[in-house]
């Protein structure tokens, strides 16, 4: 007894120490820019996009349970590019307006222009006050097409000009972008993982390698990325998963990777 006795108080003590060091010398949090592009073209649906940013907008409540301080933008494209929500640190204050934002974007119903989409976001993070190409920047990026527009003069390659943007991108100091495809065909989701996503190669298997690698998650429509996209946020911010959620985007993994296997012995 004098023995367990011991090393239960041993260990009380170093539990002291431990959260004693803690107490003394907190980590330090730091502004970590968020961008979230959504797809708004016409095969997305009325119905579906509804679905999208309201899914988006329920996710901003795990950015107050974060370590840091998130700042926030959302793009939306289709032919064009739309502002949805310009750069804004999300706060207890200001979350409400925020999701209320998300949740009132229009829906643009044409063309899928990935141009215009990573150029937009590129713009609107360089913008921002808290934009560094030492600080903490990263893009998810949702779709359900391929690129089939580029923005006006240059050229008509959407896949050329959408890898283009999305170098540019990179260029600026984004450190990750990561990806849900939404129902796309193997052409585009081959494109999306060896194209677009940062850094690669692409990882698609759970757990992700965040920030290390971008990651690549298949859902079969707009309620798939609904249902993800708050894991998502988790694993972005260094959170850990729900795990009911997190099996949903596992069968979804399964799912893509038996079509794969199908597809292949067809």
């Amino acid at each position: 007894m004098k023995v367990i006795r011991k090393h239960v108080l041993s260990l009380a003590a170093a539990c002291a120490v431990g959260l004693g060091a803690l107490g003394a010398a907190p980590a330090q949090a730091e502004i970590v820019q968020l961008g979230f592009i959504l797809d708004s073209s016409g095969s997305i649906g009325s119905g579906g996009w509804g679905i999208m940013k309201n899914g988006l907008a329920n996710a901003m409540d795990v950015l107050l349970t974060g370590a840091d301080t998130y700042e926030v933008t959302v793009v939306s494209f289709s032919d064009v590019a739309q502002t949805v929500l310009a750069p804004t640190i999300v706060s207890a204050g200001n979350l409400a307006s925020v999701k209320s934002t998300i949740t009132g974007a229009s829906f643009l119903n044409d063309w899928t222009n990935y141009d215009a989409a990573f150029t937009l976001m590129k713009t609107q993070l360089m913008s921002s006050t808290n934009y560094s190409v030492g600080g903490k920047s990263y893009v998810n990026f949702a779709t359900d097409g391929e690129p089939n527009l580029c923005n006006a003069g240059h050229g008509n390659d959407g896949y050329v000009c959408g890898k283009n943007a999305r170098d540019a991108l990179v260029a600026a100091g984004i450190d990750n972008i990561s990806i849900e495809g939404i129902g796309v065909s193997s052409t585009a989701a081959t494109f999306l993982k060896n194209g677009i996503c940062y850094p690669g190669p692409c990882d698609d298997t759970i757990p992700f390698n965040f920030p290390t690698q971008g990651f690549y998650i298949a859902v079969n429509n707009p309620q798939g990325y609904a249902d993800a996209i708050a894991n998502k946020v988790r694993i972005v911010t260094n959170q850990v998963p729900e795990p009911a959620s997190l099996a949903l985007v596992g069968l979804a993994l399964l799912g893509a990777g038996v079509a794969r296997r199908a597809a292949r012995k067809a």
